[in-house]
């Protein structure tokens, strides 16, 4: 976390605020994402190594529903559509798929540094 989230979640009068404004983004995040087809994890950026090295670390079939879920994403920006509710509503948005891996990947290089 930030140190202003921080500071926040510390201050009583402001954490009830920011729990608030935080469900309210979480929301409007996950709305967009359903429109589109799209996981959370599908956002981060795959120019941070760690994140280029989880995604290599993927199992084949995964890379390839997520490269799917990429391409439909792309088809219904260029169309101007929105993936319908039932298939939207299927789709597990908050799985950590590449998180879960990122931690790992994280974990070992800060132990590797430690042990130097």
């Amino acid at each position: 976390m930030s140190r202003l989230a921080d500071f926040c979640q510390k201050v009583p009068g402001l954490r009830g605020f920011y729990n608030f404004l935080a469900r309210v983004h979480l929301r409007g995040v996950e709305k967009e994402l359903r429109k589109y087809g799209l996981r959370y994890d599908d956002l981060l950026n795959e120019q941070d190594p760690d994140v280029k090295q989880a995604i290599e670390m993927l199992p084949e079939h995964e890379k390839q529903l997520r490269a799917k879920r990429f391409i439909r994403a792309f088809d219904l920006s260029m169309k101007k559509t929105q993936l319908p509710e039932e298939i939207a509503q299927k789709e597990d948005i908050w799985n950590p798929y590449l998180r879960s891996r990122i931690q790992l990947i994280r974990r070992e290089r800060h132990r590797n540094e430690t042990y130097k």
